[in-house]
């Protein structure tokens, strides 16, 4: 087994719109019935509590984690690891830091999943329970349309 080295290296969040439009696109776990509005990569806002890192692994980049870091906890907000780098343990480890950075700081995480998420199974694996859990009635299937 291929010894992985992976590291997060923040970055400016404004490098990582094309990433995230990108996700949205094409990401396998977006839930049927939250059909997300698909918006220009220039027109993507973020939050002053943002922050981005780059997912290196061995040298080359291989997704990112963006977190909202509030006064008391960290909010795991995206997270994406190119598909041809999945299952090989990357997400662990790159969650791993998160966690640890939490742990530095006395901080609570949280994160929300949708659906059936493949991810689901990291998070519950590494300590994450669920909390609440939201539901929807779809009534308008235009309604997240452009």
């Amino acid at each position: 087994m291929e010894k992985l080295d992976v590291k997060l290296e923040k970055e400016k969040n404004d490098y990582f719109r094309k990433w995230i439009i990108e996700e949205w696109k094409h990401h396998n776990t977006v839930d049927s019935i939250y059909q997300l509005r698909i918006i220009k990569p220039e027109e993507l806002t973020f939050e002053k509590n943002e922050e981005y890192y780059k997912i290196i692994c061995n040298n080359e980049m291989v997704g990112f984690i963006g977190i909202k870091d509030y006064e008391k906890e960290i909010y795991l907000y995206r997270f994406f690891i190119d598909e041809k780098y999945r299952g090989k343990g990357i997400g662990t480890i790159a969650l791993n830091h998160i966690i640890n950075m939490a742990k530095d700081q006395n901080k609570d995480m949280s994160l929300e999943v949708m659906g059936e998420n493949i991810a689901r199974n990291l998070y519950e694996r590494l300590g994450f329970k669920t909390h609440y859990r939201k539901m929807v009635l779809k009534i308008n299937d235009n309604i997240y349309e452009n």
